[in-house]
């Protein structure tokens, strides 16, 4: 299949056939594997098209600036880049909103939820140290009252992650019960959080604790850095160009965008809560 030429940065299991996509892992033949760390394998003014989608907040901000020009490079002259990130001012906007509501209604449990869940966005997904962090642990509870709000700030891939959790507690009952003892390994597992973390500083090498913390963090996992509009925009202003837009999922100045689905899944919206921004290579 001949591709267009457009670029997906990053793209995990999001991407289209007809599209170049490129990530740092790969498990299909339509994806290439390559660390963009490393830069962008690719000769320069060779793309019309360079998109990502939740990659650049994962780069460390001097790394970040480098991807952008790195982008820019394999850009042909007004050729397109389009990216989504988290969006630190609508966060910042929910968090503002929740704390004075939940500073006239203490009593109030879906709001203390709310303030809760944003609290996880802004701060849990650069701040943890072990996967999922305090944001899988949330949606991990029996009953989510504030799930609602969880799905419109989130979109599929949360409302993806629930759905699997309550699927792996489904256990069919054993009419018969066999008793045993949990090994040694799954009753450290099971005490609480505090107690855990003791035994296990006090068994193993605080090294080797650090080492794997370390390795988690490294990992790409965590987000490194945060924008909005205004810093985006300067960001691609300050690195070749032009004609900075913001946007939403469905409106785009890539030819025939809605038809390659990039920001849905099943027909619902991958991250509603993203910014998106377009910019055209001087």
């Amino acid at each position: 299949m001949e591709k267009l030429p457009y670029l997906n940065l990053g793209c995990g299991s999001h991407f289209d056939e007809r599209w170049v996509n490129m990530d740092f892992s790969s498990s299909s033949p339509f994806v290439i594997e390559h660390n963009l760390l490393n830069g962008i394998p690719f000769p320069s003014n060779h793309f019309e098209v360079v998109y990502h989608s939740h990659v650049l907040e994962h780069f460390h901000k001097i790394d970040g600036e480098q991807f952008i020009r790195e982008c820019n490079r394999v850009l042909i002259p007004g050729g397109i880049i389009r990216i989504a990130i988290p969006d630190l001012e609508q966060i910042i906007n929910n968090y503002t909103r929740f704390l004075t509501l939940v500073k006239e209604n203490p009593q109030d449990k879906y709001l203390e939820a709310c303030y809760d869940w944003i609290m996880l966005e802004l701060y849990d997904q650069t701040v943890r140290n072990y996967s999922g962090g305090g944001m899988l642990e949330f949606l991990s509870q029996e009953h989510i009252i504030n799930e609602t709000y969880v799905f419109e700030r989130c979109g599929f891939e949360v409302s993806h992650m629930i759905d699997n959790i309550k699927l792996k507690r489904k256990i069919l009952p054993n009419p018969n019960p066999v008793k045993y003892r949990p090994s040694f390994k799954n009753r450290i597992l099971n005490l609480p959080n505090t107690l855990r973390r003791k035994l296990l500083e006090y068994l193993l090498d605080k090294d080797i604790i650090a080492l794997n913390v370390g390795k988690f963090r490294l990992g790409g996992e965590v987000h490194s850095w945060m924008y909005d509009s205004f810093s985006l925009g300067r960001l691609l202003s300050s690195n070749g160009f032009t004609n900075v837009q913001k946007c939403d999922q469905q409106t785009s100045s890539i030819n025939e965008w809605r038809e390659y689905k990039l920001e849905q899944v099943n027909g619902k919206l991958r991250k509603p809560d993203s910014l998106f921004i377009e910019a055209i290579k001087v």
